[in-house]
């Protein structure tokens, strides 16, 4: 089948790229908003290209979904020191429920993600505006899934050097056409998180 082809693929690239011996370092973060919690453990690699990234990651909601997620970006800056783009894939996989009507999640997306370190000048306390947006249209989705997008914004207020206080706003919403019909499911949150890099 197509699609356990596709996912072998993303998992096999995601293993072999953690495996290179590139110097490298991994960011391990948990957040957590009003019924909601987040995990993700991420990869950061120097190659020639500039920053290659592999993480995985999962977000739960008490009644609602339950989403697992898998990411591979490659990123070199910009002309300007302090801010940092990136470009790669999203793979999602989830069950979601709204109501009495249940889907399964399985798409995968393109994803964009930005960085802006607010200048010293400005800011006695490092801090970076971080944007993150993912985006699977339907010819990317797969099982009763029939459009995923999510969007994510943040305050990243680095406390000492290798930990980080997280502010931030979360934004997902997923379109099914099932045999139920078309419905959607969409959720947003505040959140409140911690990073630590080693």
């Amino acid at each position: 089948m197509d699609i356990k082809r596709i996912i072998g693929q993303i998992v096999f690239i995601i293993m072999i790229t953690s495996g290179i011996s590139f110097a490298g370092t991994y960011e391990l973060e948990v957040n957590a908003g009003r019924s909601t919690i987040e995990g993700r453990l991420d990869r950061v690699m120097t190659v020639n290209q500039g920053l290659l990234t592999t993480g995985i990651g999962a977000i739960y909601n008490d009644d609602d979904y339950k989403i697992a997620n898998m990411k591979l970006t490659l990123g070199n800056g910009a002309s300007l020191p302090e801010l940092r783009f990136s470009l790669g894939f999203k793979g999602v996989l989830g069950d979601i429920e709204k109501g009495n009507k249940d889907g399964d999640l399985m798409a995968v997306g393109f994803l964009f993600l930005g960085k802006y370190s607010i200048p010293e000048t400005i800011s006695p306390i490092p801090i970076d505006v971080s944007v993150g947006f993912s985006y699977a249209p339907d010819s990317l989705c797969f099982s009763d899934s029939d459009r995923y997008l999510d969007f994510r914004t943040s305050l990243d207020f680095h406390i000492v050097k290798n930990a980080t206080i997280i502010l931030g706003y979360r934004y997902i919403k997923v379109r099914f056409d099932d045999n139920r019909g078309q419905w959607e499911m969409s959720d947003d949150a505040l959140f409140v998180g911690y990073q630590l890099k080693f």
